[in-house]
């Protein structure tokens, strides 16, 4: 792979030989080097969005907490009026309220919070550790006049760090991807691989998740197992202060057509048709790679002679 240095040095050879190994570092070339990261961007950007992906991949552990109350009440709303849940040996609560609710948690009997939860615009989600070391009974009344106050509630047996770390309630489970994974610009075409679960051992690629937004991933609450997730990455950027001896992500077929570029912006000033000339080089190199990208898909064969 090559390094910002060989970058550098290749896209000043474009513009004028240089002598020996080093990049000439005087008045002639002192506003060639500056402007270098900018047009290395800008290659970049090009390259990785649409000519040669970066592919990348992340590990999800997709092990939503069960829930003690029956799957045919998880995501229930009421109408108003009182709501009770309740589950043995529960340790916490999930659930979204909207409007005036008083919420108050008994474990065997006995009242151990009550408070009145205010929500005028939206749901709101409300998380409590609940403290229980003997496994007692827990029960958890909703009170509100207001139509569809509760929804998506949950009792975990789970006793989680902080009452911020319990875990939300819903069909579905969603992991934003731009916050999960290094550099995320997109999902790789057939780029999510299912590797199993408990009591299911398998490798293989699955079209059970969709796609919200651009970044969000939702995996089904009922499909729990590890996930590899392969997408398509952002380019590093280049800065006045990367070091030289920084090695760039690049493919050989990528790495020839980055200082193409860069010399067809720096130079277009001093000489356009020179410069032309390398961006008609630059971009029919692009249009190579356009054509010949392919996704790697996941197969899987045996061989009917035995020779494998």
């Amino acid at each position: 792979m090559a390094t910002w240095f060989d970058i550098k040095f290749r896209t000043m050879n474009k513009i004028y030989a240089s002598k020996g190994n080093d990049i000439p570092n005087d008045s002639s070339s002192v506003d060639y080097i500056a402007a270098m990261p900018g047009a290395c961007n800008e290659a970049l950007q090009l390259l990785a969005t649409a000519g040669k992906f970066i592919i990348k991949s992340i590990q999800i552990a997709h092990n939503p907490v069960k829930n003690l109350i029956a799957d045919g009440k998880r995501i229930l709303s009421s109408e108003g009026g009182t709501l009770t849940i309740q589950a043995t040996n529960a340790k916490s609560l999930y659930a979204e309220v909207l409007g005036n609710v008083t919420m108050t948690i008994s474990v065997d009997g006995f009242v151990v919070s009550s408070e009145s939860i205010s929500s005028k615009s939206h749901y709101s989600p409300v998380r409590r550790l609940i403290t229980n070391p003997d496994n007692k009974n827990v029960e958890v009344s909703f009170t509100s006049d207001y139509p569809l106050a509760i929804k998506n509630y949950a009792l975990y047996g789970a006793t989680f760090e902080s009452a911020d770390d319990v875990q939300s309630f819903a069909e579905v489970c969603k992991y934003d991807l731009k916050q999960m994974a290094d550099s995320f610009y997109m999902l790789s075409q057939d780029g999510v691989i299912f590797e199993g679960s408990q009591g299911i051992s398998r490798y293989e690629l699955t079209s059970d998740y969709y796609e919200e937004g651009g970044s969000i991933l939702v995996l089904d609450r009922d499909k729990p197992g590890n996930y590899t997730i392969y997408y398509r990455a952002y380019p590093q950027t280049i800065t006045a202060s990367t070091p030289d001896d920084y090695v760039l992500e690049l493919d050989p077929e990528v790495d020839a057509l980055v200082p193409l570029y860069m010399a067809s912006q720096l130079y277009k000033e001093d000489d356009n048709a020179l410069a032309t000339t390398y961006r008609n080089e630059f971009e029919a190199g692009f249009e190579r790679l356009k054509d010949a990208k392919k996704e790697t898909s996941s197969e899987k064969f045996s061989s009917e002679s035995g020779w494998i």
